[in-house]
């Protein structure tokens, strides 16, 4: 089984994964790019892309049973999905904090607002069970054995709606 941990930049994605070293073998997409050959030059904005493609070649040889942390990591074959959310006002604050630019911070603020790992996944055809975590004010400890507890039940596709920051304009960022 392989489990991917994914959101945008700034949802926890990298504190969560370590909580869950003692379950799973982690693994982050940035690292297996690196070993790859699939990371390329920092950008401007200090981003590195990735070759999704090479990398998932590369993946294809890898044992099941771990968990893969990063933006990216839905799109590499994953038998289930783990996609943590920030509201955006909460993430902006967050993306800001970490001394990220204007256009870095509104541009992931966007696709986090517009959900766009599901739009990434609806376009790539991917449908494996999903547990979607809103990490704006849950503490990472709660958040760690929501997974395991998805986990412990089998990885349960899910019958909640997804959230949708649209839908509470207290969510959108000024």
């Amino acid at each position: 089984m392989r489990l991917a941990l994914t959101g945008a930049p700034g949802t926890g994605k990298t504190t969560l994964a370590a909580l869950l070293q003692r379950s799973f073998e982690v693994h982050a997409v940035r690292d297996l790019a690196a070993a790859c050959g699939a990371l390329g030059a920092a950008e401007d904005d200090g981003a590195h892309p990735i070759d999704v493609g090479r990398l998932s070649v590369h993946m294809d040889g890898m044992e099941g049973g771990c968990l893969i942390e990063g933006h990216l990591s839905h799109l590499l074959a994953p038998d289930a999905i783990v996609v943590l959310r920030c509201a955006p006002r909460r993430l902006q604050e967050r993306l800001r904090e970490r001394g990220y630019g204007a256009a870095k911070v509104t541009a992931n603020v966007e696709w986090e607002l517009l959900g766009g790992v599901h739009a990434e996944l609806r376009d790539a055809g991917i449908d494996v069970p999903l547990l979607e975590l809103d990490t704006s004010t849950t503490d990472a400890n709660s958040l760690a054995e929501r997974v395991l507890a998805w986990r412990e039940g089998g990885f349960p596709r899910a019958s909640d709606p997804f959230i949708d920051w649209l839908a509470d304009p207290a969510h959108l960022p000024s």
